[in-house]
């Protein structure tokens, strides 16, 4: 099935902004999805399902839950799991979340270096949905 428009925009932007961010340093799926306007669930999504090569391009693992957990363990082509690539990069991670301060590895996605100027979500006025902006 070929995917809307709009998310092969999304899925440009989430890869985009995920090359950016540094080795040794994390940014989270809430953080990318604030400042596109989407779900985190749905940058969540796009990075579940990147092919192999495009992991070994992308640093895909650098992306955590918000509260440092690191979700279902995944793996990279070479068979290595998130973990084990965090802690290559000196991020301590115990089971499956980063024990590092969070505060000293986390890097929000607005201050990575990727030029996607913050987005904000538009609501499409429809017959069925009320104006209420004069109330």
């Amino acid at each position: 099935m070929a995917k809307s428009e709009a998310f092969a925009r999304i899925k440009a932007q989430v890869l985009r902004i995920v090359t950016t961010i540094p080795e040794s340093k994390i940014t989270t799926y809430q953080s990318i999805g604030e400042h596109l306007a989407v779900m985190p669930r749905h940058v969540a999504y796009i990075l579940s399902q990147l092919d192999d090569s495009t992991k070994m391009e992308v640093p895909w693992y650098r992306v955590v839950s918000a509260d440092g957990s690191l979700g279902v363990p995944k793996r990279d082509p070479n068979g290595d799991t998130q973990a084990q690539l965090l802690q290559r990069e000196g991020i301590d991670v115990v089971g499956h979340a980063v024990r590092s301060p969070l505060a000293t590895v986390m890097l929000p996605a607005g201050a990575l270096p990727h030029g996607i100027p913050r987005q904000e979500r538009r609501v499409r006025q429809t017959s069925a949905t009320p104006d209420v902006r004069g109330c």
